[in-house]
């Protein structure tokens, strides 16, 4: 297995491992629009298990109300603010805040500041042929500001012949409201699968330590019906050999990992390439592989097809009560022996 490639967009099929530089990916812009879709991972490299889409923007209208049938949404927003709509519930999005919208939930979102980043991961794989069916190529820096051409003329057409292809049912007769205020309870995860969702505010909700490394799921197969899991890691070049410090090789799951804070190493295969913020890898399944902080603190978002690397973490670690990289005498150790007992159902094996 190669190392990690350089690449500007996804290679469009079933891939060894690459990286994309920050802010780059195949650019889509919706006509009208002041935001830029890009595409990170597809399903076509994923065979439809999954695909991951950054989105930047600046001030816009809602999208419109409208639910899928199949596909899981999630929005966890890395930069300014987002508005998210979820049936009768709505926040402002920070970074850092995260939103799951499940099947048959009536939602739109809304880029709210002059600058807004936020990503996604889309269950199944394929649903973001929507966006290459209704949207045009960009090639700007970052994103459109004022396409003033005429919605009904280059919009709304493919947007109407869009909903008969692909799963998304718009819902007209919705009426607006305004996103309401957090109440405090957005702090802990459901357990559960259910139409509505939740929002999950940031640095709460479950944390689990291991060696150093702090391991806070956003959404795990129980939020997701088995479909998916995204867990925040932080860590410290401090820490190396205190951490999860082997290469794992899970044979039916790919990870997609975006770098938000510092600097990490990204070993497949022995071989070792330093991952800087903004920057995404994916490493499909099959691949021995493993991530350690290069920089005094690092953090980053793991994305995957089941319960992958954050949850074989997860259940190694010991839960831990702080929401930052801990002092070096509240380091929780742990045994490779720990993780003979996870291998068969999290489908994956230890190289080294």
């Amino acid at each position: 297995m190669a190392s990690l490639k350089p690449l500007s967009t996804p290679p469009g099929q079933n891939s060894e491992p690459y990286v994309l530089k920050c802010f780059e990916g195949e650019l889509w812009t919706i006509p009208t629009s002041n935001s830029v879709m890009r595409l990170l991972v597809t399903g076509k490299e994923t065979n439809n298990a999954f695909a991951v889409v950054g989105t930047g923007g600046t001030f816009d209208k809602p999208i419109g109300f409208h639910y899928h049938k199949e596909a899981h949404d999630v929005f966890l927003c890395l930069k300014g603010r987002l508005n998210i709509w979820a049936d009768d519930s709505a926040r402002i999005l920070e970074p850092g805040d995260f939103a799951s919208v499940p099947p048959g939930t009536i939602h739109q979102y809304q880029i709210a500041s002059a600058h807004t980043e936020f990503i996604g991961l889309i269950i199944p794989g394929g649903w973001e042929e929507f966006f290459r069916f209704i949207g045009e190529p960009f090639s700007g820096p970052l994103f459109p500001t004022h396409d003033r051409r005429n919605p009904f003329e280059v919009l709304i057409p493919r947007l109407i012949a869009a909903t008969e292809k692909f799963d998304m049912i718009p819902v007209r007769e919705k009426q607006a409201f305004d996103p309401q205020p957090w109440t405090g309870s957005e702090n802990t995860l459901p357990g559960k699968c259910e139409r509505g969702g939740y929002f999950l505010k940031a640095d709460t909700g479950p944390r689990w330590q291991l060696g150093g490394t702090v391991i806070k799921p956003l959404a795990t197969r129980k939020e997701t019906d088995g479909r998916f899991s995204i867990y925040s890691w932080e860590s410290s070049v401090n820490y190396v050999s205190n951490g999860l410090n082997k290469s794992l090789n899970f044979s039916e799951t790919h990870h997609a990992i975006q770098v938000i804070e510092g600097v990490v190493a990204v070993a497949i295969s022995g071989e070792e390439s330093k991952i800087l913020p903004g920057e995404t890898v994916f490493v499909p399944s099959g691949t021995g592989w493993k991530i350690n902080a290069e920089s005094v603190f690092a953090k980053v978002y793991i994305f995957a097809n089941g319960g992958g690397l954050g949850e074989v973490s997860q259940r190694v670690g010991q839960q831990y009560e702080f929401a930052v990289v801990p002092e070096e005498s509240d380091i929780k150790s742990w045994k490779v022996e720990d993780l003979n007992g996870l291998q068969q159902d999290l489908k994956f094996t230890v190289v080294a």
